[in-house]
């Protein structure tokens, strides 16, 4: 992906094209499968670093403003210009930089387990004091204190071996690091026939990504369907793997 083309896609998505280049651009972008590949990307990164991103946005795009005023002066050895904040050509500079800064920084800063650990509230019915187990599980999951809540979950599944107990146990283990008893749990709600066999996939990929073991991880994320829950979060993952 060359200068020219993100000066292209930064014009393009911004607004700032005349009618006739905004043509003869679309036209390019349905006859040229690389330029439309590439503006794909390019679009992708831009909503990544939106929602990656959006606290330190402003900041970050400032920090690169900077950059780019002393990348360019270096460059071509002319004395440093003050150019208009509003100047198109000089927000489509700071774009070329923020470009490739983004895929610096996500080279050097690999996707983790931490990145996609918000874990959904537990809500179990509450039915009677029988399920007080239950109820105190729920609230140590809830409160985040994982290893509490293990032997809780324990204690519910002699009696209640539901797939949503099964579950949320699973998730505990991942955080504590009980890798083998997690997987084995997730593995059997994945082949399975309740509502939590895709929900089990997208956490046994993460699962595998806190092991670091990135083609296994991999692997989970193919196997989670459009139509899934968590497809959308797996095909971010994928691509940032």
């Amino acid at each position: 992906m060359n200068e020219q083309n993100i000066e292209q896609f930064e014009l393009y998505i911004s607004n700032k094209m005349s009618t006739t280049d905004q043509k003869s651009f679309e036209n390019s972008l349905q006859n040229d499968e690389n330029l439309r590949s590439q503006f794909k990307t390019y679009q992708e990164t831009n909503s990544f670093l939106q929602t990656k991103f959006s606290a330190e946005s402003a900041l970050f795009t400032e920090n690169l403003k900077g950059i780019s005023k002393q990348y360019f002066n270096l460059k071509t050895g002319k004395k440093v210009r003050i150019i208009n904040l509003n100047s198109k050509y000089f927000a489509i500079a700071a774009s070329v930089v923020l470009f490739f800064s983004l895929f610096f920084v996500l080279q050097n800063n690999p996707p983790k387990y931490t990145d996609y650990n918000q874990h959904e509230k537990a809500t179990f019915v509450e039915r009677g004091d029988e399920n007080k187990a239950l109820l105190l599980a729920q609230k140590a999951f809830n409160d985040k204190q994982y290893q509490k809540a293990i032997p809780l979950f324990e204690t519910v599944l002699k009696l209640n071996y539901k797939p949503e107990v099964l579950y949320l146990y699973a998730i505990c283990l991942i955080e504590t690091d009980n890798f083998t008893k997690a997987e084995d749990i997730l593995l059997s709600l994945k082949n399975g026939t309740s509502i939590y066999n895709y929900r089990a996939t997208w956490y046994l990929a993460l699962l595998r990504l806190k092991q670091n073991n990135i083609n296994s991880c991999k692997n989970f994320l193919k196997q989670i369907p459009a139509d899934a829950e968590d497809f959308a979060k797996a095909q971010e993952l994928l691509k940032l793997l």
